[in-house]
C-alpha cells in the first residue's frame, strides 16, 4: 500500500511541476561562492590522513597504476624545487594544457635535477633469483591460524556422531561467537536446523564436550561449571558459589556470601581465587590472534639534554619520474596522445610526491611542537605531561585544526619512554595553587597512584580522593574523579575492598 501511494505521489508530482513549469518559465542568474578541492588537495589529504602501514600498500599500488614513476634507495634529502608546482603555477590546477614545448622543457628539467640528485634505481642484483626462492619461502611459511568455528568443525568431524547429530552441531557451532558463547536460543537452532528440541539438547552437549572446555556455554554460569566439570572437581562450595552466589562475588558482597555459605572469609576468599583461574572467553583462547601491527611515524631520541625526532622515512618508498618516459615526452616522433598520456601521468605522480614531502613535513613540525612542550614528560614521566590542545599546536605552526586532527589520527610516536599513539599527548588540564599547570592524564596518574597505595579493607572513596587531591593543591571534583576513574576501568571504593 505504501509503494502504491508512493507512485500516486510521484506522479501527481510530476504532473504538478508540469503544470508550474508552463506556467511560471523564465531564466534567472545567480552569482553563488563554493570552495571546490582541487584533485591535488584531494589527495594531499587522503595521503596526511593514512597511517604508515596503509601509507605502504596506497604507493605500492600507485606504483603499479603509474608507470611512470619508479622507487629508488633511501635518501635522507629534501627534493629539489619543481618549476612546474611552484605557487602560483596554473599547471596544478588545471592540467596539462598550454604550450607543449614549455611544458617538455620544464619536465625534462624537473628529472634532470631528480637523477642527478637520486642514486640508481634497484639493480637486477637485488632481484636474483636466489633473493626471489627466499622470499617466496618466507610468504610460503606464514600459516593462518584457523578461526574457532574451523576448529570446532574439525573436532566435530573427528567425533562419532549421527549425521542428524552431526548437522545440528554444525549449525550449533555456527551460532557461537569469538569468546565462546552461544548466542541463539535453541529453539531458534531447533527451527534452523528442521530438528527436535532433543536431538538439539543432545548436539549441544556434544559440542559443549569440544575443547576449549567452557565452550558453548550460553552464560558465565554454565561457562564456569563445565569448566570444573571438565576438571572433575569435587569441591561442593565452589560449585554452591557458582550456582547460587555468583552475582552476589561479581558486586563483592563477600560477607553477605560467607554467612549465608557459613563459611569464613578466609576459606571464601580462597574459592574466589579458584574461580578466578578460570577462563570466562573461552573462545579468546583459540581464537586467531587480532594483535593490530602498528608502525611509528617517527622516533625521539635523547641527545644529551635535548630530543632529537627522525622520521621513519625508511618505510616509506621513494619515488622519482622514470627517464624512460621523460626521454618519449621529449621525442618529437612519440605520437601526440602518447605524450598527452605521458604528461597526464607525470603530472600525476609529481602531485603524490608532493603530498608525500608535505605530510611527512606536516608530522614532523607537530611531533616537535608536543616534544618542546612535553620535555618533562620524556624525562620524567606521565605525571608530568602539560596540557596540550589541538588549536594550541595548530596556531604555532599556522595551520587549521583540523589539518592538525586530521595528521595524527591513527598514527604512532616511538619516544624514550614507551610508544605513543600521537593524540596521547593532547589533553586539557588544571591549575595547582602554586600556578603549575598540569594534564588530565598527569591527574589521572595520580588518582591511580593514591589507589595503588591505599588500605585495601578501606579503599578510598571519590570523595576521598577529590579531598587529599585538593590538598596536594588540585581542585578537581568528585564526579571528575569518578569519570576519570572509570576511564582508567578502576572499580568503585565498594568493588575495590578486600576482607580478612
Amino acid at each position: 500500500m505504501n509503494n502504491i501511494n508512493s507512485l500516486f505521489s510521484d506522479k501527481q508530482h510530476k504532473n504538478m511541476t508540469g503544470i508550474m513549469a508552463d506556467q511560471y518559465l523564465n531564466q534567472n542568474q545567480e552569482l553563488k561562492q563554493e570552495q571546490i578541492l582541487a584533485p591535488q588537495q584531494i589527495q594531499s589529504l587522503e595521503v596526511l590522513l593514512t597511517p604508515l602501514l596503509e601509507l605502504q600498500d596506497k604507493l605500492n599500488h600507485e606504483l603499479d597504476r603509474n608507470p611512470v614513476i619508479e622507487q629508488v634507495k633511501t635518501s635522507k634529502e629534501p627534493l629539489p624545487e619543481d618549476p612546474i608546482f611552484k605557487a602560483g603555477s596554473n599547471e596544478e590546477q588545471t592540467g596539462p594544457e598550454g604550450d607543449d614545448e614549455r611544458d617538455i622543457s620544464d619536465l625534462m628539467e624537473l628529472a634532470d635535477t631528480w637523477h642527478d640528485y637520486l642514486p640508481p634505481a634497484h639493480s637486477a642484483a637485488d632481484y636474483s633469483e636466489e633473493n626471489e626462492e627466499k622470499r617466496d619461502f618466507m610468504f610460503n611459511s606464514l600459516i593462518k591460524q584457523p578461526s574457532l568455528q574451523e576448529q570446532m568443525l574439525e573436532q566435530l568431524r573427528l567425533s562419532d556422531a549421527d549425521a542428524q547429530t552431526a548437522a545440528v552441531a554444525e549449525t550449533i557451532i555456527g551460532s557461537i561467537d569469538e569468546s565462546g558463547y552461544l548466542r541463539t536460543q535453541l529453539p531458534d537452532i531447533a527451527s534452523a536446523a528442521n530438528a527436535s528440541q532433543e536431538q538439539v539438547n543432545e548436539a549441544l552437549k556434544l559440542v559443549q564436550s569440544f575443547d576449549p572446555p567452557g565452550i558453548g556455554a550460553r552464560d558465565l554460569k554454565e561457562c564456569l561449571l563445565l569448566q570444573l566439570e571438565r576438571q572433575k572437581s569435587q569441591d561442593k562450595r565452589l560449585l554452591k558459589l557458582i550456582k547460587y552466589h555468583l552475582e552476589d562475588i561479581g558486586k563483592n558482597r563477600l560477607p553477605q556470601v560467607a554467612r549465608i555459605m557459613r563459611i569464613s572469609i578466609e576459606e571464601l576468599t580462597g574459592l574466589v581465587e579458584k574461580i578466578k583461574d578460570l577462563n570466562p572467553y573461552p573462545g579468546s583462547a583459540v581464537s586467531p590472534d587480532n594483535t593490530v601491527f602498528v608502525i611509528p611515524e617517527l622516533s625521539v631520541e635523547k641527545v644529551n639534554d635535548d630530543f632529537q625526532i627522525t622520521l621513519n622515512d625508511e618505510q616509506i618508498p621513494h619515488l622519482r619520474i622514470s627517464r624512460m618516459y621523460m626521454n618519449l615526452l621529449e621525442d618529437p616522433n612519440t605520437p601526440k596522445e602518447t605524450r598527452d598520456y605521458i604528461r597526464e601521468k607525470i603530472i600525476s605522480g609529481k602531485m603524490l610526491i608532493r603530498s608525500l614531502e608535505q605530510r611527512q613535513s606536516t608530522i614532523q613540525r607537530i611531533a616537535q611542537v608536543i616534544v618542546d612542550s612535553q620535555h618533562d614528560f620524556l624525562v620524567k614521566g606521565i605525571e608530568y605531561m602539560r596540557p596540550l590542545t589541538m588549536q594550541q599546536v595548530a596556531d604555532k605552526l599556522g595551520l587549521h585544526e583540523t589539518t592538525i586532527s586530521r595528521a595524527i589520527a591513527n598514527k604512532y610516536i616511538q619516544t624514550p619512554i614507551g610508544l605513543f599513539e600521537f593524540k596521547f599527548f593532547f589533553s586539557g588540564g588544571y591549575q595547582t595553587d602554586e600556578g603549575e599547570v598540569l594534564s588530565s592524564k598527569s591527574i589521572k596518574e595520580k588518582i591511580r597512584d593514591l589507589i595503588l597505595k591505599e588500605d585495601r579493607e578501606k579503599p578510598l572513596s571519590d570523595s576521598k580522593l577529590s579531598t587529599m587531591l585538593k590538598k596536594a593543591g588540585l581542585s578537581v571534583a568528585r564526579r571528575t574523579v569518578a569519570k576519570y576513574r572509570e576511564e582508567m576501568d578502576i572499580p568503585p571504593s565498594n568493588l575495590r575492598k578486600e576482607y580478612k
